[in-house]
């Protein structure tokens, strides 16, 4: 009886926390741009759970790997992309201000923090450019 219980706690919560998961990446979908850096054109599009794209300085980038780990807080968003000649690995960590505004540290040559940290790392604000329903579709040809 008690192991029957057990399995059915576990399973309650194991479907509400991949069913809120869902939910968060639901909620990113669309395109960032980052504000407070004038003429930046900095940001990333969400277009769906296999393709995101970069964008900075004027240049679009697919990432080549991603994830995003929505069991951390904040959330921790690492990816990978392609620069010139070599392959770059970036570990960062994320959270929703509110619906159309997210918190974003980039760790590019340091150890990832746990938390917002004034002393490591890059840190932007993105706000919410447009939602998926009305966002144009990364076209491939830039990369």
């Amino acid at each position: 009886m008690k192991k029957l219980l057990l399995m059915a706690v576990f399973g309650i919560s194991f479907n509400l926390n991949s069913h809120s998961q869902v939910k968060k990446f639901q909620n990113m979908l669309g395109a960032w741009e980052i504000v407070g850096e004038p003429n930046s054109g900095g940001g990333f599009e969400i277009i769906d759970s296999s393709t995101i794209v970069l964008k900075y300085n004027g240049e679009e980038k697919k990432l080549l790997e991603f994830k995003i780990d929505f069991s951390k807080s904040p959330f921790w968003f690492d990816f990978s992309t392609k620069d010139t000649a070599s392959v770059v690995n970036i570990k960062s960590i994320i959270e929703f201000v509110n619906d159309d505004m997210l918190k974003w540290q980039i760790f590019m040559d340091e150890e990832r923090q746990n938390h917002f940290s004034s002393t490591k790392g890059e840190l932007f604000y993105l706000k919410r450019a447009r939602s998926k329903s009305n966002a144009t579709y990364y076209s491939g040809n830039k990369q």
